[in-house]
C-alpha cells in the first residue's frame, strides 16, 4: 500500500491481513516493512539464495525492493555490474535488479530476461515503480483512488478491504466473460480492481500533478520473414529454445517438469533430462481413457528415460478441488482444464519447488489446429469483393448440416468480425437469453479492435497468434498456470515465453508454421530426432477433463445444486441455465463448455460477492 497521507493503524492491519490471505504463494518467510507512507509485505519461497535473498530488501539506504518470480540472466547482469565496480552482499536476484534500478531507473527493465512482478521504492523521490514482465507470466493487481495505491500478487487480497463494495460486478466485463470464458486483462470482474497490463511498468508519485504514470515497454511484434535456408532457421530455433530450458534450470532447489503426450512437454523434457539426468516428470489424467494421455506420456517418458510420476485422478478427486481451483483464480476462469492442472500441481508440490510447463509455443509457433483455416480463408478474402459478398450470402442462407457452409463464411468474413481468440463460447443471442444484464450495445469487438490494428495486413494466421498472445494467453493460460501452482507453493516456469524465444519466432513465416495441415511445421521439424515420430506428430490434447461426459451423468446432480443455490439470480437467468444443462444430458446440446462458464462464475460469486 502506498498513500499520500502518512498510513494509519488500520493501513498496517489490513497489510498484515492481506499478506495472510497469499501465503501459499510464499510459505518460506513472511516479512514486512512500514514506512510513513508505504507498507509493504512479502510471502518468500525459497528458489535462489535461499540463506541471504530475504525479502522485501534494502539498497543503500535509498531503495527498498520486493519481487516475484526469476531473472535468468541475473548472474550475467550481476557481472557486468561487478565489472563497473558494485559490490554485492547477496547472491539475489533482487540485489541485482535493484542495483540495476538505482543506475538506470525504470529502463533498467529492458535487460531483465525472465517472468516477474515488482515494487521498488525511492526513499528520497517518495515513489514507487511497479512492473510486471514482457508476456504476463506473474501477475500484479492494483487498485487506484486518489492518494492511495493498493496492490497485490492475487486479487483475493483487496477483498478484505472493509473499504471495498464487494457487490459490485462489472456488468460489461462480465458480458465479455461470457463470450471468452475469462476477463480479458487488464479489465477484472469488479469495477475498482485492475490487473498492470503485460510489458508495462507502473510509476506512483504523489509530489506532483500526476499520481500515475503507466508506461508500455515492450510489445511482441511479429515481423514474418521468408527465410532462404529452412533447415538453418531449423537449427537456430533449436538451438535457441534449448539454450531458454537451460536459463529456466537455474535454481538452488530441485527442478522437475509437467509430461503430457505431445511435443511441447516433451520437447521441455527431454531437454531439461540432458542438462540434469533422472529429471521427474509428471503426468495427470482422469480415470477415462478418451481423456488420457497416461500411454502416450509414458512411453515419452521410457524413450526419454526420466523419473515418471503418474496420477490418475477420479470423479471425487475433481468434487474436491472445484471450490479451491475457483478461490485460487481469483476471477472466473471457465477453463475445464484448471481442473487437471491444480491436481498435477498439488501432486508435484510434494516432490519439488520448481516444474517447467509447455505454455507459449502454440501462440509463439502456430500450433493451434484453428489456425489451419487461414491457409483456404486467406485465399478466399483475397477475392474481390463483388465475388466474396454473394458468397458470403449464401454461407449464411445455407442449412447448418451442409458440408463446406463454415468454410464458406470463415472465408468471406474478416477475422477481425469473427475471431476473438482460441475460445468463443456464447454468442450474442446466447448471452442474451442467460444475461439478464445483457447489454446489445456491448461486443467482443471492444475487446479486440485494438489488437487488430497492431497486426493489419498481416497473414490470417499471424493475426490469430497476436489475438491469442494478448487474449487468450494472458487471460486463460497463464493465469492458471500460475494461480494453480502458487496454490500449492509450486512455481512453475515457461521457457517457450521468453523474449529471445519469441525474437525468433515472430521472424517465422506462415509456411514455415504450417504446412500440409501440420502446425508449428519449423518447430516440429527442428525436435524431431529428439523424441519419436509419433510424438512430433501428435494432436494437441491439453489436460483434457470428462467435464462433456460427466455434466450427462455423474455431475449432472452436483451442477444443478450449483445453479440452484448458488445465489446471483440478478445476473443469471437460472432457467436457461437448467434447460442448458438438461438439453445437454439428453443429448441434445453439446453445451458443456456453456454449463461450465456459468458453473464456475456462480461458484465464484457464491465465495467472493454472497
Amino acid at each position: 500500500m502506498f498513500k499520500k497521507a502518512p498510513l494509519e493503524d488500520l493501513d498496517k492491519t489490513l497489510i498484515n491481513n492481506m499478506s495472510e490471505s497469499i501465503a501459499h504463494r510464499g510459505p518460506d518467510e513472511d516479512k514486512a516493512l512500514i514506512f510513513e507512507n508505504l507498507a509493504i509485505a512479502f510471502r518468500r519461497l525459497s528458489i535462489i539464495d535461499l540463506e541471504k535473498g530475504s525479502q522485501p530488501f534494502e539498497y543503500r539506504e535509498r531503495f527498498v525492493g520486493i519481487f516475484n518470480g526469476e531473472i535468468y540472466n541475473y548472474r550475467e547482469l550481476r557481472a557486468e555490474l561487478i565489472e563497473k565496480g558494485f559490490e554485492f552482499k547477496t547472491n539475489s536476484e533482487i540485489e541485482v535488479m535493484l542495483t540495476l534500478f538505482s543506475v538506470e531507473g525504470e529502463k533498467f527493465i529492458n535487460k531483465l530476461r525472465g517472468m516477474f512482478a515488482f515494487c521498488f521504492y525511492d526513499k528520497e523521490k517518495n515513489t514507487i515503480t511497479l512492473g510486471r514482465d514482457p508476456f504476463g507470466i506473474k501477475p500484479l493487481y492494483y487498485i487506484e483512488r486518489e492518494g492511495r495505491i493498493l496492490f497485490s500478487s492475487e486479487s483475493k487480497a483487496f477483498y478484505l478491504d472493509p473499504s471495498l463494495d464487494k457487490t459490485l460486478i462489472d456488468k460489461t466485463n462480465l458480458q465479455h466473460y461470457f463470450t471468452f470464458q475469462y476477463i480479458p486483462e487488464p479489465q477484472t470482474l469488479h469495477p475498482e480492481i485492475k490487473i498492470l497490463p503485460a510489458g508495462y511498468y507502473m510509476v506512483c508519485d504523489f509530489n506532483g500533478d500526476k499520481d500515475v504514470r503507466l508506461e508500455k515497454y515492450y510489445t511482441p511484434v511479429f515481423r514474418p520473414q521468408k527465410s532462404n535456408d529452412f533447415e538453418k532457421k531449423a537449427e537456430l530455433l533449436r538451438r535457441t529454445v534449448e539454450k531458454s530450458v537451460e536459463y529456466h534450470m537455474i535454481s538452488d532447489v530441485d527442478v522437475g517438469t509437467f509430461l503430457s503426450g505431445g511435443i511441447d512437454s516433451a520437447v521441455i523434457t527431454a531437454t531439461a533430462s540432458k542438462l540434469n539426468p533422472g529429471i521427474k516428470a509428471f503426468t495427470v489424467a482422469f480415470g477415462v481413457k478418451e481423456y488420457s494421455e497416461i500411454e502416450e506420456a509414458t512411453g515419452i517418458a521410457k524413450h526419454l528415460d526420466v523419473e515418471h510420476i503418474k496420477l490418475v485422478a477420479g470423479l471425487e478427486d475433481f468434487k474436491r478441488a472445484f471450490d479451491k481451483v475457483v478461490y485460487h483464480l481469483d476471477f472466473p476462469v471457465a477453463d475445464p482444464s484448471t481442473m487437471a492442472i491444480y491436481l498435477i500441481c498439488e501432486e508435484a508440490a510434494r516432490h519439488l519447488k520448481v516444474v517447467l510447463s509447455g505454455e507459449g509455443s502454440d501462440e509463439l509457433f502456430g500450433g493451434y489446429r484453428v489456425y489451419n483455416e487461414t491457409v483456404v480463408s486467406d485465399k478466399l478474402n483475397a477475392l474481390p469483393n463483388f465475388i466474396k459478398k454473394p458468397l458470403k450470402s449464401l454461407s449464411k442462407a445455407l442449412p447448418d448440416h451442409v458440408k463446406g457452409k463454415q468454410l464458406l463464411y470463415r472465408g468471406t468474413t474478416p477475422l477481425e468480425e469473427r475471431y476473438v481468440g482460441n475460445a468463443f463460447i456464447f454468442n450474442e443471442e446466447e448471452k442474451g437469453k442467460i444475461l439478464k444484464t445483457f447489454d446489445p450495445e456491448v461486443n467482443f469487438a471492444q475487446v479486440t479492435k485494438d489488437i487488430y490494428a497492431d497486426v493489419k495486413g498481416m497473414p490470417g494466421i499471424t493475426k490469430m497468434q497476436y489475438v491469442d498472445m494478448n487474449t487468450w494467453l494472458r487471460g486463460d493460460i497463464l493465469v492458471k498456470g500460475d494461480r494453480l501452482s502458487m496454490a500449492h507453493s509450486l512455481e512453475v516456469r515457461v521457457p517457450f515465453l521468453d523474449k529471445e524465444v519469441f525474437a525468433l519466432a515472430s521472424t517465422l513465416h506462415s509456411d514455415e508454421k504450417l504446412s500440409h495441415k501440420t502446425t508449428k511445421y519449423i518447430f516440429r521439424h527442428a525436435f524431431r530426432d529428439l523424441v519419436n515420430e509419433e510424438t512430433v506428430m501428435r494432436p494437441k490434447l491439453g489436460y483434457p477433463v470428462p467435464v462433456r461426459k460427466w455434466l450427462k451423468d455423474e455431475l449432472y446432480l452436483w451442477a444443478k445444486d450449483i445453479i440452484v443455490n448458488s445465489g446471483g439470480e440478478e445476473y443469471i437467468d437460472k432457467k436457461e441455465a437448467l434447460r442448458l444443462l438438461d438439453a445437454h444430458r439428453e443429448g441434445k446440446e453439446d453445451n458443456y463448455r456453456k454449463l461450465w462458464v456459468i458453473l464456475v462464475f456462480l461458484r465464484w460469486y457464491s465465495l467472493f460477492v454472497k
